[in-house]
């Protein structure tokens, strides 16, 4: 508590209270106010990309970003043995709302920034499928390998629960695979020369605690890239558990299209991030190769989390092509 008073000195604010919510997290109040006190993760290389989220945030009039107060130097953190600390005001929780309107709300807030923070340029179609076809030739040789574990398995007398679940998972997730091969393919087959590529301020670690009310928090993973990052973090957030709400998100999506209009060429990429098999396929190796580094009980729940995010990014793609595909993706330049 003494080295939290100390950093609170840099910022003038001699507390009243002061509550360790979790080991990164204080809840501090003075005579007028409450504020979080965060310790955070930033390294020293990671702090000017987090300290140009609050500039842009200042710029473009982003109230969806919470902000950091100065020090009494003028500095947006505190650093103290190493850890950089940051100061914001502190949010109260609204009464808890449905998921309808949780989602809503979010896909709201992310198409804002996402839209008024945008960077255009354009790359050439030969460099676009040089960055891909690494990946395109690593999505190609999976369905092959995926069959040689499940033949493996099936040769069992009795086969493991993880085992077991790998055969179950077999028909959903090679249908995924399958269908990441042809969106990659489309994706790559554009007869444009030159392409736009926008990027605009992503969260990068959009986690549903993240967002509280109509603020988003916790910006020290931000960086610029496409909307597609963003959006696969919250979508995986919220389809790795049971009960996923498929059809609000779907409802949450078209609210975030109606303020930041993806092209089909983007929506096309946000699917091919949610069809990634990567890491349902590395567990599936790890258990291959018998490594004792996790338990059994952990590689299935690991892997039963991967295989409703590719259920989910299947209904999702059907989503896309109902929903948007009403022309030939091929055609959208002319």
């Amino acid at each position: 508590m003494e080295v939290v008073k100390d950093i609170l000195q840099a910022y003038r604010i001699f507390p009243t209270e002061i509550e360790k919510v979790t080991d990164r997290l204080y809840h501090i109040k003075d005579s007028r106010r409450d504020y979080a006190l965060k310790k955070s993760t930033l390294k020293q290389e990671d702090i000017a990309a987090w300290e140009h989220v609050y500039y842009v945030a200042n710029e473009k009039n982003l109230s969806e970003i919470v902000p950091v107060y100065l020090t009494k130097d003028g500095k947006l953190y505190e650093d103290v043995d190493g850890f950089v600390y940051y100061l914001s005001p502190w949010l109260l929780f609204a009464p808890r709302s449905s998921s309808e309107t949780s989602i809503e709300r979010t896909m709201g807030l992310l198409a804002h920034i996402h839209d008024r923070t945008q960077q255009s340029q354009r790359i050439s179609k030969s460099s676009l499928n040089k960055n891909f076809h690494t990946y395109q030739t690593f999505c190609e040789q999976l369905p092959n390998e995926l069959y040689s574990y499940v033949l493996r398995f099936e040769q069992q007398a009795y086969m493991s629960p993880f085992e077991l679940q790998v055969c179950t998972h077999y028909r959903d997730i090679e249908t995924a695979l399958n269908r990441i091969n042809g969106e990659v393919s489309e994706f790559l087959d554009q007869s444009e020369e030159e392409i736009t590529w926008n990027l605009s301020l992503c969260h990068g670690n959009l986690a549903l605690d993240h967002v509280l009310n109509n603020h988003i928090i916790n910006w020290e993973q931000a960086r610029y890239d496409h909307v597609a990052v963003d959006l696969t973090n919250y979508f995986h957030q919220l389809t790795g558990e049971y009960d996923q709400p498929n059809e609000l998100i779907m409802e949450g999506f078209k609210v975030y299209k109606r303020k930041y209009d993806l092209e089909m060429f983007d929506m096309k990429l946000l699917s091919i991030y949610l069809l990634n098999p990567a890491d349902y396929m590395t567990i599936i190796r790890d258990y291959v190769k018998s490594t004792k580094e996790k338990p059994l009980t952990y590689q299935v729940s690991a892997l039963q989390k991967q295989y409703r995010k590719l259920i989910f990014a299947l209904k999702w793609t059907d989503f896309i092509k109902e929903e948007y595909e009403t022309i030939n993706f091929d055609d959208l330049s002319n």
